[in-house]
This record gives C-alpha cells, sequence and structure tokens, in this order.
C-alpha cells in the first residue's frame, strides 16, 4: 500500500466529466471509481455556475474578471480540466466567494469502496 486512495490519478488523466454520468455540472454524478479529484472538480464547477449566475456573470465574464483566458470557467465548469490552486485563489478573489468548503474529503471519504 502506497497511502495513496484508489483511482487518484489527480492531473494528466482523463477529464473530471469522463467519470461521471449526467450533465456537468448539477446533475453530474461521479462513478464509485472516480479519483477523489473528480469529486472536487465537480464541487467546484457547482459552486462556480452557481457564483457566476448570482452576480449576473457569464462564465466568459467571471473568467476575465479574475484575468484568466476567457474560456478558462466555461471549462471547469464543463469538467473538462482539473484548475489548479492558483485559478481557484483567483477565481474566489474576484467572485468574493468562497468556492469549495471545507471537509470536502469527508463526502469523498464516505462514497463506499473507496481504499484508503
Amino acid at each position: 500500500m502506497t497511502g495513496r486512495l484508489a483511482g487518484d490519478e489527480m492531473r494528466g488523466d482523463r477529464a473530471p466529466l469522463t467519470y461521471t454520468t449526467g450533465e456537468w455540472p448539477h446533475a453530474a454524478v461521479p462513478e464509485a471509481s472516480a479519483p477523489p479529484g473528480v469529486h472536487y472538480s465537480l464541487a467546484l464547477a457547482r459552486a462556480l455556475d452557481d457564483a457566476a449566475k448570482a452576480q449576473g456573470l457569464s462564465h466568459r465574464g467571471a473568467s476575465l474578471r479574475a484575468g484568466l483566458n476567457a474560456t478558462a470557467v466555461g471549462r471547469i465548469v464543463r469538467g473538462e480540466v482539473y484548475p489548479d490552486l492558483a485559478t481557484l485563489a483567483r477565481l474566489e478573489v474576484a467572485l468574493r466567494t468562497d468556492l469549495l468548503a471545507r471537509g470536502l474529503f469527508r463526502e469523498v471519504l464516505a462514497e463506499p469502496e473507496r481504499d484508503v
């Protein structure tokens, strides 16, 4: 045992959306074998989509407000990429909101058949 979670290929692997069923972000459900990064990406995509809408921003508008490439938020919300911490920080500051809930790891670990 390496101390890693089963299936924890976080980056350089398939896009988050490929580990889910249903439409991203709000109707997507992760597969049991989805790496932890998929759960985090999904939670971020939902919060980011909601925050942009609440502020009357398009995905492009939220991207530009955060100083990101114009397509960045759309790609995150569609589950096409795993955003890095710098991107998360820029989005939270620009939108003045928390995008990832504390304790999200508890939800990942609570899922059945998760080997730690």
